[in-house]
């Protein structure tokens, strides 16, 4: 059976943080405690998620101080598969362009999937580049019955 590979966007990372039993966190501890798949990310995704959970409001709400959020940072810079970040300039996400870097890591990553909490990227269904793999995108839940989670 072939490795199952992952990007999961920043709001599944976050949403993980704020609640490990829900579907995120779910997904969360199966690629980075249980190993189901690889996680890949990118040094954008992982700018994103610093200054995202490093906001007052989001560690109030995980109720976390910046050490903790920090470290939960540096682990998933440290157990995901980071990838360059080299295809930066791909325009693939029409609906909204913040959303390209993450695209971006899926295609650079050649990843089967996309999980994101995001409607601009699970409208699309899809990432297809010529030359690429083709990406499902998947919300947290339909990618844990997935994996059989």
């Amino acid at each position: 059976m072939a490795v199952i590979r992952a990007v999961l966007d920043t709001g599944v990372y976050v949403s993980a943080l704020l609640s490990s039993q829900g579907a995120a966190g779910r997904v969360f501890r199966a690629g980075f405690e249980r190993g189901s798949f690889v996680p890949v990310t990118s040094p954008a995704i992982l700018d994103e998620l610093i200054e995202v959970i490093a906001r007052p409001a989001i560690m109030r709400r995980a109720r976390r101080n910046l050490a903790q959020v920090s470290a939960f940072h540096h682990g998933v810079a440290r157990k995901a598969e980071v990838v360059e970040g080299e295809y930066q300039k791909l325009d693939i996400v029409p609906r909204d362009v913040k959303d390209n870097p993450i695209a971006a890591a899926a295609i650079e990553g050649q990843v089967q999937y996309l999980v994101s909490l995001d409607e601009d990227l699970l409208s699309l269904k899809v990432l297809r580049v010529p030359g690429h793999r083709v990406v499902q995108i998947l919300d947290p839940l339909a990618f844990l019955r997935l994996l059989g989670s």
